[in-house]
């Protein structure tokens, strides 16, 4: 198989103009040497100056709005892409981050990536604002499907989106991460798209000291139709921590760039 472009995710929280931490985060991003990628959590201008000048391969994008931290799109010179902020994702509320929908075209094919960091936290208002939220990303499958040939449109669906379940006063009617991801491969089934297998079940780990265990937050759903390289037999590959062997380890690659692992795919033809 072919391939068509890669494509990364990674939630480097709160970062901010830490000199030696964004030469950290720029070095693993170029390591993983992705075509189109998105940070989420960016705080402050120095970390667009930086990439700029540390990543010439690259054109980038920053999402603006009220929400303080924001997301930062980087897409290879050379490929063509149009990139929209959505605003539509921030559900009414101008504190909530946008997603970011990048339409890449390679041989007269149409690729769309959407780009989601939605609401974390167990709370029941929480939970229903990622409800809202998916159900965003399903109305736009369904508007892009209207104008696709054949047997649908392109989409990926990538990013945090913070499957944490849901906690209520009655913990009867709680609901685990495990739970909330299946609701949300049962709605992106009926648009025919479908969760990415990865590489490791856990995407974010608070470190040794933390007493929240390790958890799966980090996602990315498709249109059935399209390709994926394998890695190992699974199509997504979860760079960072969950590849290290020790708690040490982990804990200080943790330190140096973040708690949540980089997500990393290759469309193919």
């Amino acid at each position: 198989m072919a391939k068509v472009f890669s494509f990364a995710s990674w939630n480097v929280e709160h970062f901010k103009g830490e000199q030696e931490r964004v030469a950290n985060v720029v070095k693993f991003v170029k390591d993983s040497n992705p075509d189109v990628f998105a940070l989420y959590e960016v705080e402050g201008k120095v970390v667009f100056g930086e990439f700029v000048t540390r990543m010439p391969t690259h054109n980038f994008f920053i999402t603006e709005g009220e929400q303080g931290m924001e997301t930062l799109i980087g897409i290879r010179w050379g490929l063509t892409a149009f990139v929209s902020q959505r605003e539509s994702f921030k559900s009414k509320i101008p504190t909530l981050r946008p997603g970011v929908l990048v339409t890449i075209t390679k041989n007269h094919v149409h690729y769309s990536v959407l780009f989601l960091h939605i609401k974390s936290s167990p709370s029941p208002h929480a939970w229903g604002l990622r409800d809202d939220m998916i159900g965003h990303v399903l109305n736009l499958k369904k508007a892009l499907d209207k104008q696709a040939a054949g047997p649908g449109a392109n989409l990926i669906c990538v990013g945090d989106l913070n499957t944490m379940g849901l906690n209520v006063t009655y913990a009867q009617h709680d609901m685990s991460g495990a739970e909330e991801l299946a609701r949300f491969e049962k709605r992106f089934a009926a648009r025919k798209m479908s969760l990415l297998s990865k590489t490791a079940p856990h995407t974010w780990r608070g470190g040794s000291g933390s007493s929240y265990p390790p958890s799966n937050l980090d996602h990315a759903f498709a249109s059935e139709p399209l390709r994926f390289k394998s890695f190992s037999g699974k199509f997504v590959d979860v760079r960072g921590w969950p590849k290290l062997e020790t708690d040490q380890e982990k804990d200080l690659w943790i330190h140096k760039h973040s708690d949540h692992a980089l997500l990393f795919a290759v469309v193919e033809t």
